[in-house]
């Protein structure tokens, strides 16, 4: 075996041991002792995954947790019961990929509910089946970027009830990977990528530039709005994603056994991916912070053009378009 190789071996022994140590032992710890009761929580896609894990927490805390999901099952809500003795807890049947089943969902909360404190914007898809949406839109782009941006807006006036609300958006570290330019946005869309594995990390992206702008427009009434990126989280969320593939590319492909592996390697619990989350939701340490991208992976940094001020906004311009919000839903 001659030097080269060997020492590429080592190189590439070398870069996955440091992947293992900074991805799966570097996740936030979320060591807050805070109460939650008299609190209500939103989770967003707590039937499963993290979102599961962020409910059954903030439950455990004695607050009260709404769980919209298009997933409903008794068993879910009961689970979260028997865990940790709180029955406060309620199953809400939404379709983030249908802007009336968003609207139907804020209207009851609005009736049943006279605040909210903490909207945990969890719902999420990698790859939707490729048919459009019933609104005709990209279903990746709707469920993960579109219909979260819809709802927020929505609950403004239940959040401003509350003392210390906090909205928390999970992106992804994907989001680094969008193929987005100012190009990408016109006056009544954003454009995307002919390959569709990159849909995920637009609306991705999108996230973390519409919660950045929600932060600021936001801050008056006190409400924060941040996003954290888990990392890779052991859940079933790759392969369901590959479920919906109709025809595999070569990049399809790529994509999903480049997580899989990444899983095996450095992937944590739903657990321990939810612990950045938890921290912003309920963690002393970020009352009244704000406009944050979180999480010890990639510390400090944020996707390219986030913050291209002008390109930002014309992203937020285009989703009220979108989502079809009335003047008096625009904040």
């Amino acid at each position: 075996m001659s030097t080269l190789v060997i020492m590429l071996l080592i190189l590439l022994i070398a870069v996955l041991a440091y992947l293992i140590i900074f991805f799966k032992f570097g996740y936030v710890y979320c060591d807050s002792k805070v109460c939650l009761v008299g609190k209500t929580a939103l989770v967003t896609g707590g039937s499963s995954g993290i979102g599961y894990e962020l409910a059954l927490q903030l439950a455990s805390r004695g607050c009260k947790v709404i769980i919209a999901d298009k997933i409903v099952k008794e068993e879910i809500k009961t689970s979260i019961i028997n865990e940790t003795h709180n029955p406060n807890i309620k199953l809400e049947y939404v379709d983030f990929g249908s802007f009336q089943s968003i609207r139907n969902f804020a209207e009851k909360l609005k009736i049943t509910e006279d605040k909210l404190d903490i909207l945990m914007n969890n719902v999420g898809i990698g790859k939707a089946p490729e048919r459009p949406s019933e609104d005709g839109l990209n279903l990746t782009m709707q469920i993960n970027h579109y219909s979260p941006f819809l709802l927020t807006h929505l609950l403004i006036d239940l959040l401003k009830n509350s003392s210390d609300a906090r909205i928390v958006f999970t992106t992804s570290s994907a989001s680094f990977l969008h193929v987005m330019t100012p190009d990408s946005v016109t006056n009544d869309n954003i454009k995307l990528s002919k390959y569709r594995m990159n849909d995920y990390s637009c609306a991705k992206f999108c996230t973390v530039v519409s919660s950045d702008i929600f932060a600021e427009k936001l801050k008056k009434y006190n409400i924060s709005c941040n996003t954290y990126h888990p990392g890779v989280a052991k859940t079933t969320f790759f392969e369901n994603t590959l479920r919906n593939v109709n025809t595999y590319s070569f990049t399809d492909w790529w994509a999903y056994w480049h997580i899989m592996f990444l899983k095996v390697f450095v992937g944590v619990t739903p657990r321990q991916a939810s612990q950045a989350a938890m921290k912003l939701a309920v963690s002393n340490e970020f009352k009244n912070v704000t406009g944050l991208f979180y999480g010890k992976y990639l510390p400090n940094l944020r996707p390219k053009l986030a913050d291209n001020k002008d390109f930002c906004r014309r992203i937020w311009s285009v989703s009220e378009k979108v989502v079809g919000l009335k003047a008096n839903e625009k904040l």
